[in-house]
């Protein structure tokens, strides 16, 4: 039998598949009427998430640019990611757009986000 391949050392050997969500402004970002109830509703989408473990962790992006939120998520496809974070109150109230990347990250199971 053929030996199998080295795993490179400097490769973690706990890797798993992750989408990684970034919210950016989006057509309604300037609006501000309703915007008290929009981030209320916003933030309860964001910790059920977290606290379903779909969501692994999210935050805000606070350097003023074009991204104003991340997620790493956990899903079986871009289209399930896409499709979890497009129900976030502030993507169907057109505050905010979404973005999805694949990515290959160490495991996040052992993570805790405490409320």
């Amino acid at each position: 039998m053929p030996e199998a391949a080295a795993r490179p050392k400097n490769i973690p050997r706990n890797l798993k598949p992750y989408f990684l969500c970034f919210l950016v402004k989006g057509a309604q970002w300037n609006e501000t009427e309703g915007g008290e109830d929009v981030m209320t509703a916003q933030l309860a989408f964001l910790r059920e998430q977290v606290e379903w473990r779909r969501y692994k962790l999210t935050g805000p992006v606070i350097d003023g640019g074009e991204i104003v939120g991340f997620s790493i998520v956990e899903a079986a496809s871009a289209e399930a990611a896409l499709e979890l974070a497009s129900q976030d109150p502030a993507v169907v109230a057109g505050r905010v757009a979404v973005r999805i990347l694949p990515a290959v990250l160490p495991a996040l199971d052992g993570l805790k986000v405490e409320y």
